[in-house]
Order: structure tokens, then sequence, then C-alpha cells
């Protein structure tokens, strides 16, 4: 089947080290597809209208679509975008006219990933232990990615079936240090930062700052050898140092789950981002469970929540596709 260019739409999740774009269509079932999927390195370009050009001149002509949805790594508060870990910045009115395009909906990266929740599958969530993802979500859904920086948000299903979708810049809240381990590593992060956020512990340059606050606490005085070699030293067990920095990351992450969890009313939490999918095996245990609910006398509030890993490939892509063509009923969720 052919299709024609209005029922195409140009979707992008823009980050801090990658720059993903598709082709999204809905079909007459209702089902979402991502076509000609593309990741390109954000360091290549100098702009974002450049990253874009490279994207679309390996397009055939007639699959240029009319309509796009980008999910960008920076809060949007009105037509000039600036991103948070990325020099890049634009004007949506700019980009549009600069393309050609009718509808161009520039959203926050989590913005879109709340748009991907009502087309996620079961296939699509892997639970963590504690109560089972139910079928059906209700109420509020906070969503916690890190990744480049440390996404929060939350998608929320009102009772007459409307989907609301949280936009935050939550990552930014200051981190709260819960053990004397953990007032070390604070103490040690305020000496070379003045603020520590949630974001620069758990985030991808985070991991290194925390491995390399480990090493001073355990005197091995080692340097960060990057998140991706911390994290495949971790899995590997070839490494304590890096085991004991990822297994401390999702302790905090479990603490900070509970943190935005309460904060949103949540009924259900989800993890994205790009990192949480290799750090399973450090996730998925009693001991993350256990810092999730260490709230004290909250904790009866977050026994019942369950949280689960978003699994699907690029759950950004897919909800700036759900925003662009969204659904005939929404809150018909599969899950």
């Amino acid at each position: 089947m052919t299709l024609g260019t209005s029922q195409i739409g140009l979707v992008a999740d823009i980050g801090g080290t990658n720059a993903r774009f598709a082709l999204a269509h809905r079909a007459s079932d209702g089902t979402l597809s991502l076509d000609h999927r593309q990741d390109l390195a954000a360091q290549d370009f100098p702009t974002l209208a450049l990253c874009l050009q490279a994207y679309l001149d390996g397009l055939d002509p007639g699959l240029r679509p009319p309509q796009a949805a980008f999910g960008v790594a920076s809060p949007i508060t009105g037509d000039h975008v600036k991103l948070t870990n990325r020099d890049w910045s634009f004007s949506i009115e700019g980009l549009k006219q600069t393309f050609g395009l009718d509808r161009l909906e520039v959203v926050n990266d989590f913005t879109a990933i709340g748009h991907s929740i009502g087309a996620l599958t079961a296939k699509d969530v892997e639970s963590l232990p504690g109560p089972a993802w139910p079928e059906r979500l209700t109420g509020v859904v906070s969503i916690i990615g890190p990744g480049t920086g440390l996404g929060v948000g939350g998608r929320m299903l009102t009772e007459d079936g409307a989907e609301v979708i949280l936009a935050s810049e939550g990552g930014h809240v200051s981190f709260a240090p819960i053990d004397g381990l953990e007032i070390e590593i604070l103490r040690l992060l305020l000496g070379k930062f003045p603020r520590i956020s949630n974001e620069r512990i758990l985030s991808g340059p985070g991991l290194g700052h925390l491995y390399e606050a480990l090493s001073e606490i355990r005197g091995a005085a080692k340097t960060s050898p990057g998140a991706p070699a911390i994290l495949e030293a971790a899995l590997l067990g070839s490494d304590p140092l890096a085991i004991e920095a990822v297994e401390r990351f999702c302790l905090i992450l479990g603490s900070v789950l509970s943190d935005v969890a309460l904060i949103h009313g949540a009924s259900a939490v989800a993890i994205a981002g790009g990192m949480a999918p290799r750090m399973t095996p450090f996730l998925n245990t009693a001991a993350v469970r256990s810092r999730f609910e260490a709230k004290g006398r909250s904790q009866h509030l977050l026994t019942t929540l369950p949280i689960a890993l978003i699994r699907h490939p690029q759950p950004g892509l897919l909800g700036a596709a759900n925003l662009l063509f969204p659904a005939q009923a929404q809150g018909k969720s599969s899950l």
C-alpha cells in the first residue's frame, strides 16, 4: 500500500547525545508504525537544522511529510528552544518555515514519552519487584529516565478517559542522601559543583561522578572511564568499584522513583531512558524495591505501586507519533 504524504508524519527524539528520527503512520486498525528509523550523533552537527536536513536528504523526495512532532531534551517555554545538554538552539516557527511544514509540534522529551504510555503493549514493559504491572493503567503514571540527563514526567488518565501529560524538569531537584555513604558522596561532589541535583548523579555523566566519588572514598583514586565502560565492567563483574557504583546508582534511583511518585500521587511508575535497560540486573532487586518503599510514615502509600521498565526501543518516537496521530479513543491502552 502506498501512503500519501498527508498520512505520514516526521517524528524525532532530540537528546543531548543522539537525534533519532522516523516516519510515523497510524494504520486503520489503530496501530502506529515507525519506519525509516535513523539515529544521528548530535556531536556531528553544529545545529539541529543541519542534523534534520541530513536525515531528510536520505529519504526519497516523495516521503517528505507536511507535519512533524519532536520531543526535545529541554524545557519548552516559547518559540525559542535551547537544549539542556547540547549546544543547540532553534526557533520552532523558524524550523517550521525552513522545512516547509504545515504543522510542527515541539514538546519536552519526557512529554513525548508520556504520550507513549497509552500506545505501549504488554511486551513493551517489564515489571520489576513489587505488584505486577496492571493490564489497564489509571490515574497518574510517573515516568523517570536516566540518560544524558535525568528526565521526569507523567501521564494522567482522567475519570472520563482523557489523557493529560505532565511535563516537568524534575531531574533538577536536589539530591537527598539517606545514609552515611551518600552523605560522603554529596560532600565530595559539592567540592566540584555548587549544587548537586539528582541529574548530577542519575545520568550518564552522573554515573562517572559517582564512580569517582566512591573511588576517592575507597582510597582507589580512579578516574571515570565513562558510563558505558562502567556499566560493561559491572555487568561482567570485572571491576568491584564499577559494581558498587552501578548498585548505588540503582539504589538512589529507587529513592527518586518514590519521591516522584509521592509528588504525583501516582498509581504506577515507569522507568525510561537509555541507561535503564542495560541496568536491569541491578534494578531487578529487592534492595531497589526496599529503597523505593523506604519513606517512613508514607511507606504504606508505596507498597501497592507497581514499577516497570519500558522495553520499547524508542518510546520517545512512539510518543511523538501518538501526539501527531492520536487514537480515536483515548485511554484504551493495551496495558
